[in-house]
């Protein structure tokens, strides 16, 4: 089964010139919210056989969309934080756009797409985790923030200090949204992004903003059966 775990604050470059993105797709040791922690060696099989010196079918994908790739990662490597990418944008509007806000800040966290081929149960600081020993990597992608349909105003607090952060969160897709020259498609999802931010802030933060539509969230289910409806041909890709 594929699955999907992102990573904040990943980004380590932008060379907007050179059009390469530089980064952490994944990081070793992190227990994550979902109680599972990636050690060193668990990608060393999937990137030796699938590759960039090898198949190289292993792809850079925005918001895990099979359909939107931003690439192949030219360097793909495990060191002492995580599984480290080199990533060369071409000229395509998806990637001029995506260059763009990375070079804006507004985006700076990646996501994988996975599937466990050996996993123990362990018990560390007295939470028992699940060690994935080994996965098999189909993409990692560029994301706004990773998906949870269930509690997508969880999901968007965790991605914030404070309610500062998410101000100046907020303030930066302003900035952008007034000079930023890209496509409609991404304007959209900026749009979008900013809305969410603003519903996840403190109820009369919202009323001040005249913020506070409902509806705003059904994106989230729908961005999910989307993923799920991909799993298929991202498997189809690599095999």
């Amino acid at each position: 089964m594929l699955q999907f775990k992102s990573l904040q604050e990943s980004v380590k470059d932008v060379d907007t010139k050179g059009r390469t993105v530089t980064g952490y797709f994944s990081a070793f040791d992190n227990i994550d919210s979902d109680g599972d922690v990636i050690v060193p060696g668990a990608f060393e099989r999937t990137i030796r056989e699938q590759g960039p010196k090898s198949k190289n079918r292993i792809f850079h994908l925005f918001q895990h969309n099979a359909w939107k790739p931003l690439g192949k990662p030219k360097v793909l490597k495990e060191d002492g934080k995580g599984l480290y990418f080199e990533t060369p944008f071409p000229d395509t509007t998806l990637a001029n756009d995506t260059l763009k806000l990375y070079k804006a800040g507004i985006y700076n966290e990646h996501s994988i797409g996975y599937e466990v081929v050996n996993s123990d149960t362990e018990t560390r600081n007295g939470q028992e985790v699940n060690v994935l020993k080994e996965i098999r990597l189909y993409e990692g992608s560029t994301v706004t923030w990773g998906a949870n349909a269930q509690t997508p105003m969880e999901t968007i607090k965790s991605q914030f200090e404070d309610k500062d952060s998410m101000e100046d969160e907020i303030s930066k897709i302003q900035k952008f949204l007034r000079n930023g020259d890209v496509t409609d498609e991404t304007f959209e999802l900026l749009e979008y992004k900013l809305e969410q931010i603003k519903l996840a802030l403190p109820r009369e933060e919202q009323e001040e903003k005249q913020v506070g539509t409902p509806d705003i969230v059904e994106p989230f289910d729908q961005f999910e059966t989307k993923l799920k409806l991909q799993n298929d041909t991202l498997w189809n890709l690599n095999n």
